[in-house]
Order: structure tokens, then C-alpha cells, then sequence
């Protein structure tokens, strides 16, 4: 009983001991090893290590994976002085582990050295434009080109000061205006909108009455051209009817004559008609029969 307890004590001994003089490093970590503060090794690679049992050595452990920052809102002055609040996110990543971490030591101090250089850098950077080159509704907009500039300044510096630090991207999060003119700023925009939206307007009632006036000529035209062909076809047939009144006259001219009276007393006579006609009247004669 005794010798299984010293066994597991043992074991559980070595197992300390081998956990204090060894350490890993995943596919995502930097390692930078240090011997009482001072630098020992930098590890890039992962896998199994040695090193001298705490605090004789310490393992410092840096992430390598792509990190973002959100940086603070700032209210900047454009080329035209006016007043505008961008606030930046950027994508960057630890490129010497040893530089960085005795340049910087953490990342939290990382996110205060990039605000820091967000701040001097990204003034001169939207200085250099004018407002309506950043918010327009009017013109082509250069966003990219102020997103372009300040990444540029910003690895420059980082190079220059030796943070190990590198920059991949700098994009703006945010670009907006300050309260104060926010509203005088919305109410010119409103008023440009409504000018180009009565001047639209306008253009379409134009465009309308040209249109209307065009169908208005085409109507009549139209019951011009019908009107004439009507008449045509009235006249023809006009013709076409008495050319066959002049053929049953000659064919039977007391007949045709009859029929005419006839005809005549269907309009002229009702039961509350009175005429007062000659003896020798056409229109008697047939009456008298």
C-alpha cells in the first residue's frame, strides 16, 4: 500500500516537475522567453520547449492572428474648415514578436500607441480635404483615398518608432458631423434635394403637356381624316340612293310617286295633325282615293 502511494506521489511529482521546465506553443502564439527579465528566445514555430522552471524563466505568450482596434471619435478640420468626426478601425498584427514586446509589452498598450497616432496623423490627413470631398450628395466622394492616406502614415510611424507592429487595413468606421452643425448642414442638403426634385418636376410637366399636345393633334387629325371619309362614304351613297330612285322612277314613275306621298304622310301626320290644304293638292290626291 505504501510503495503504490510513493509510486503515485512520484509520478504526480515528475509530472510538476516536467510541466515547469516545459511549455507549448499553439499554430496562433508567439512565445518570447526571458531569464529574469532579460530576453532568452523568441519562438515562432508551434510545439513542445524547454525552458528553466518558474521564475527563473517566464513564457511570454503574443497572439499572431490579424487583431482590430477600434480607435476614439474624433472631431477633425477639413480644408475648407469645416468640422467633421471620423473614427477609424484598423486591422493590424504583432510582425516581431521581440520588438514588440519590448516597444510595447501588451496589447492593451498597442491600442493606446495606435490612438495616440491616430490622433496626430489623422488630422493632417482629413486636412487635406475638402468637406464636400469626404460627405457629398453631388460628387464622386474620396473616402478611400483618406482611408489610403492615413494606413500610409500610420506604417510609417509604426516603422519609424520600431513597435513591431504592422498595419493591414485602416478603414473609416465612422465619418459624420458634429452636433452643432449636423442640422444647419441637413437643412442645406434638404433644400438642394427639393431645388432638383422641382426641377424634375417641372421637366416632367413639360414633358407632359408636349405629349398631351401631340395626342390633342393627333385626335384631331384623326376625326379630321374620319370626318372627310364619312362625308365620302354619305356622299357615294347619296348618289348611289338617288341614282336608284332615278332608276325605279323611270321604271314606274306613278308608283315612285306614291311612295314619295307616302313617305310624306308617315312624317307630316299624326292624330294631332291638322292641314288645311288646296283641292287640288298632291298630297290629297292619293287621301281622296
Amino acid at each position: 500500500m505504501k510503495r503504490a502511494l510513493f509510486i503515485i506521489l512520484a509520478i504526480g511529482l515528475l509530472i510538476l516537475v516536467i510541466a515547469s521546465v516545459t511549455f507549448t506553443v499553439g499554430q496562433n502564439e508567439y512565445a518570447v522567453v526571458t531569464r529574469f527579465g532579460k530576453h532568452v528566445k523568441t519562438i515562432t514555430a508551434p510545439g513542445l520547449y524547454w525552458k528553466a522552471p518558474t521564475p527563473v524563466e517566464r513564457v511570454n505568450r503574443f497572439d499572431k492572428r490579424l487583431m482590430l482596434h477600434k480607435g476614439l471619435l474624433l472631431e477633425r478640420l477639413t480644408k475648407d474648415k469645416k468640422n467633421v468626426s471620423i473614427q477609424c478601425m484598423v486591422v493590424w498584427r504583432i510582425s516581431d514578436p521581440l520588438t514588440f514586446y519590448t516597444s510595447v509589452t501588451t496589447v492593451d498598450a498597442a491600442g493606446q500607441q495606435l490612438d495616440d497616432l491616430l490622433t496626430s496623423r489623422s488630422a493632417g490627413a482629413v486636412g487635406d480635404y475638402d468637406f464636400d470631398d469626404l460627405i457629398s450628395v453631388d460628387r464622386e466622394i474620396k473616402i478611400s483615398e483618406l482611408e489610403e492616406r492615413i494606413e500610409k502614415e500610420l506604417a510609417e510611424r509604426l516603422a519609424e518608432g520600431n513597435y513591431g507592429l504592422e498595419i493591414v487595413s485602416v478603414e473609416l468606421d465612422r465619418l459624420a458631423l458634429p452636433e452643432s452643425n449636423a442640422w444647419a448642414v441637413y437643412q442645406r442638403m434638404r433644400k438642394e434635394r427639393k431645388a432638383r426634385a422641382n426641377l424634375h418636376r417641372a421637366e416632367g410637366e413639360r414633358e407632359a403637356a408636349k405629349i398631351k399636345a401631340q395626342a390633342d393633334r393627333d385626335k384631331s387629325d384623326i376625326l379630321a381624316r374620319a370626318y372627310e371619309k364619312s362625308q365620302k362614304i354619305r356622299a357615294e351613297g347619296e348618289a348611289e340612293a338617288a341614282k336608284v330612285y332615278a332608276e325605279a322612277f323611270t321604271k314606274d314613275p306613278e308608283f315612285y310617286k306614291f311612295w314619295r306621298t307616302m313617305q310624306s304622310y308617315d312624317k307630316i301626320l299624326d292624330e294631332k295633325t291638322t292641314l288645311v290644304l288646296s283641292s287640288d293638292s298632291e298630297l290629297l290626291k292619293y287621301l281622296g282615293e
